[in-house]
């Protein structure tokens, strides 16, 4: 099967300005249109290389092969997570929907259920356009040969996706060339750097230099006789640890030399041997490394809020029209199954949907119009394009759309994280905490932990102070106001919810008093309290299971009220618009006294003075009939739809329109747990996923997001900053804010500490264990056990990083004698009346005789004097 030239076409506009026509002019959709073209043999069998053949179609597993001499090769599991740079690579994970493959998935057959497959394609960063060219050629022949029900992904080196990422637990590595390392001697001078977050990716530099340096990362520097594991100062505690497991398994690779840890800044601490041996290779009179990766960073921020935008594909005389639908927040609904689609999503990636009805030619070149499309956009090349076929569409690209609800046709057994699920409401007639704890799936299922019988305590917060509600008026809430709720229970000892509810039209003051009292109340039970933020209308289960279902919201302020708070007089008139049919998800809000008020689906209740009625739309339900009764006295009168008397109509104000339309409950299937990764909160949002989580991805050292779907949870380390803890609230919100479905920014949002988990948190992951933290070796454990010393802490924690002052190290470093050239020869990032925070710490104590901490405290005519003695002035 040969390749053939496609001649480059010009891009233009059409004339009307609404769309854009797509060329290519690049060696990799050559070779997937040559897929396309040339996949089939003339009686119409699809084309298998012999290597796929090897796979069983319905299995479920994990393999890699590799593009050698034009031709897939399949790899052996001992060289899985192991990259080269200069190659091209096929991935194939194939897994039940919901359940996760990675590298240790073993190769199973499944009878009777449906398969998920994802098909990878990595580019190596000096792969060749003729090795990408068959690994993309090669990607459509896989997917044919699994029934083209595959979603397509193109990986590019040091852009890999999340899915891609979490195939590796324990990262994967990224080395030079094979012919190198196959002439390497046994020690030759290497030097790779650890980044990332979440799955740490080893990658080997080029040579060995200061200038592939800086303050965010590991570096591991492999020498005849050392091995050094430089930290960054700004290095999350993943990589460092990685990185020390790197390079003990160097250290069993080459006849067990010494290891050796270099702490950014102090390299001239480092013994004479060691620092005459690291010195061969990277001349400390030659040190300049960066403060952190600042374009890296910038990159995350403006991937996460790049507007989504949806395109429809069109193929018109040969040209592949590509016309703009509309802007996020998008519906399932705007795709149409007879069409091809493009999501772009700006530098977060670009997905190209393709419906089940379009014709082969959209259907057979979707990938290659998308690579087209990137182009036209004048995306970079690396940016990520996925390919996702009409009814197999993975949970990452349903998450982008409002609400996705899969067709019946296509339903199939589900495992989540937490639990399994058929489709198949939960029968519940027990909520105590016993079987909550017991049950945490059943417990992130219902967002429930009890059945509301422990202790309440309720406070109305006004402008300068608080007031304690009495019990016989617990439930009954104002929209002008807001309350603090302290709710403790028994479960394994005693626990405590403190949640904070802010009615819709409640002052910016109180608000802010609501968090001050909230955290008074948290001091007094040692921090330990579960935290919930609770907007009106967005009531948790657990929060109306305390009030038992008879939670009301009444319009305006509770004002009529003495100083105790126990004369709070409701309303004599009102109309109550009833929801829910069960304790957990029962309220009642006061709508206007008007019979356009009424909805057919609901319930509602009429009080005029001493008289009830309670409403029963001809659409409710005997559950909802019997909720609603809870918020009438004793004597009530029964009134069907359609059947009033006319008092009620009078007491209405007579009759009028009202919602009459049946309302098709749909389950939507987007309620798949996600778990995010905040790397540090900054004025700069940035964001990272975890897929396919488990326990151990909740680190000490961080604070995590799981999106629940109708919750969001804040989960606390243990060692996560102050300054963090400070702002996790808020981070929440801008994940809400910038999340491309268009998220209500009023659900319930949760904070939990480490060692704290609710049983509604840990039913997201399979397999906890609470001793998991106690069993957890740190790095700086690790990193003691290898010196055979125990390390006295140098440096000081600020904001996750580590660094002796934050004023100090926050700096670029250049090497002494730069910093004393002219000011026309300074770099631009250095200050001339400030040139002393550019030094390491290793070179001011060597030209000051001081610390910088003892530095800043002289008085300035001081500083001035001995800038001056050592040139810096």
């Amino acid at each position: 099967m040969g390749f053939r030239c496609i001649k480059t076409m010009r891009s233009i506009y059409p004339a009307d300005g609404h769309g854009m026509w797509i060329s290519y002019d690049y060696t990799e959709t050559q070779q997937l249109d040559d897929a396309y073209s040339n996949g089939t043999t003339s009686n119409g069998t699809v084309v298998v290389d012999a290597a796929f053949k090897k796979v069983p179609k319905s299995s479920a597993g994990f393999h890699i092969w590799r593009i050698e001499n034009m031709n897939v090769v399949a790899l052996g599991r001992n060289q899985y997570g192991t990259f080269y740079d200069d190659d091209s690579y096929v991935i194939l994970a194939a897994s039940l929907p919901g359940q996760s493959a990675t590298i240790d998935s073993v190769t199973r057959e499944i009878r009777g259920g449906l398969l998920e497959y994802h098909i990878h394609f990595w580019l190596g960063g000096l792969t060749t356009p003729d090795k990408s060219g068959v690994a993309a050629y090669k990607t459509v022949e896989l997917d044919g040969y699994l029934g083209g029900c595959a979603t397509q992904h193109r990986e590019t080196q040091g852009n890999e996706s999340a899915r891609f990422r979490s195939y590796f637990k324990n990262g994967f590595r990224v080395l030079k060339s094979h012919a190198e390392q196959n002439g390497d001697s046994l020690h030759q001078i290497k030097l790779y750097k650890i980044k990332g977050k979440r799955n740490p990716v080893v990658v080997q530099q080029e040579s060995v230099s200061w200038k592939y340096f800086n303050s965010g990362d590991v570096f591991v520097l492999l020498t005849p006789t050392i091995i050094f594991v430089w930290v960054g100062r700004a290095a999350n505690s993943i990589e460092k640890l990685h990185a020390t497991k790197i390079a003990v398994q160097l250290k069993s690779e080459n006849d067990n030399i010494p290891l050796v840890f270099v702490d950014d800044g102090y390299e001239q601490s480092l013994q004479n041997e060691q620092k005459s041996e690291f010195q061969k290779y990277l001349p400390l009179n030659q040190r300049h490394v960066l403060p952190s990766d600042p374009e890296k960073d910038e990159v995350v921020e403006k991937q996460f809020k790049n507007n989504i935008k949806l395109y429809k594909c069109s193929d018109n005389n040969g040209k592949y029209r590509v016309t703009e639908i509309k802007s996020g927040p998008l519906l399932q609904s705007d795709l149409d199954s007879d069409d091809v689609f493009i999501l772009d999503h700006g530098l977060f990636g670009i997905w190209v949907w393709v419906g089940k009805r379009a014709n082969d030619k959209e259907r057979t070149e979707a990938m290659r119009n998308a690579r087209g499309f990137v182009k036209k956009k004048k995306y970079a090349n690396e940016t990520s394009v996925t390919r996702v076929v009409d009814g197999a569409e993975p949970k990452e690209f349903k998450m982008l759309f409002v609400s996705w609800r899969q067709k019946d046709s296509q339903k199939a057994k589900i495992i989540t994280n937490g639990a399994q699920k058929n489709n198949q409401k939960i029968a519940i007639t027990k909520f105590d905490a016993v079987l909550m704890h017991e049950r945490p799936s059943l417990a992130a299922e219902t967002q429930l932990l009890d059945d509301g019988t422990g202790t309440s305590r309720i406070w109305k917060i006004r402008k300068n102070d608080s007031v304690e509600i009495g019990k016989e008026k617990f439930g009954n809430f104002f929209s002008g106001d807001c309350y603090l709720i302290w709710y403790s229970y028994q479960s394994q000892g005693q626990k405590h919810i403190l949640y904070t509810w802010f009615g819709l039209h409640a002052s910016d003051d109180e608000m802010l008093n609501t968090f001050s009292k909230r955290t008074e109340i948290e001091n007094e039970l040692g921090g330990q309290a579960i935290k919930v933020r609770v907007i009106q209308g967005r009531e948790p289960p657990q929060l109306l299971q305390i009030f038992k279902g008879k939670l009301v919201i009444f319009r305006g302020k509770g004002t009529e009220q003495d100083e105790s708070g126990r004369n709070t007089k409701s309303p004599t008139n009102y109309l109550l618009h009833v929801q829910g049919s069960a304790t957990y998800n029962s309220k009642a809000t006061q709508v206007n006294t008007k019979s356009s008020s009424l909805n057919s689906n609901y319930c509602f209740v009429l009080k005029k003075s001493k008289k009830y009625f309670v409403w029963s739309g001809i659409n409710s339900t005997g559950d909802q009939r019997e909720m609603a009764k809870h918020f009438t006295g004793k004597d009530f009168e029964l009134v069907l739809e359609g059947k009033e008397p006319q008092e009620f109509w009078d007491l209405l104000g007579g009759k009028a329109e009202y919602f009459t339309t049946k309302i098709a409950i749909e389950e939507n299937d987007l309620k798949c747990p996600r778990l995010f990764h905040f790397p540090n909160i900054t004025n700069h949002f940035k964001i990272e996923e975890v897929f396919n989580f488990a326990q151990s991805d909740l680190t000490p050292e961080d604070i995590m997001l799981l999106d629940a779907f109708s919750t969001i949870f804040i989960w606390i380390g243990a060692l996560s900053t102050t300054y963090n803890r400070k702002n996790s609230l808020e981070m929440a919100l801008e994940y809400l804010r910038n999340d491309p479905a268009g998220r209500d920014m009023n659900i319930p949002i949760i904070e939990v500490k480490q060692g704290n988990e609710p049983p509604n948190f840990i039913g997201f992951f399979p397999n906890w264990n609470t001793t998991w933290w106690a069993e957890h070796v740190a790095f700086e454990e690790m990193r003691s056990q290898l010196e055979g010393v125990k390390i006295e802490k140098k440096l000081e924690t600020t904001n996750g990083n580590h660094v002796e002052n934050n004023d100090f190290d926050c700096y670029e470093k250049y090497p002494v004698k730069m910093l004393k050239e002219s000011m026309e020869k300074l770099p631009n990032k250095v200050d001339p009346l400030q040139k002393e925070l550019h030094l390491t710490h290793d070179d001011f104590v060597f030209l000051f005789k001081m610390k910088y901490e003892e530095f800043k405290n002289l008085p300035r005519w001081k500083q001035q004097e001995l800038k001056k003695k050592v040139g810096l002035f």
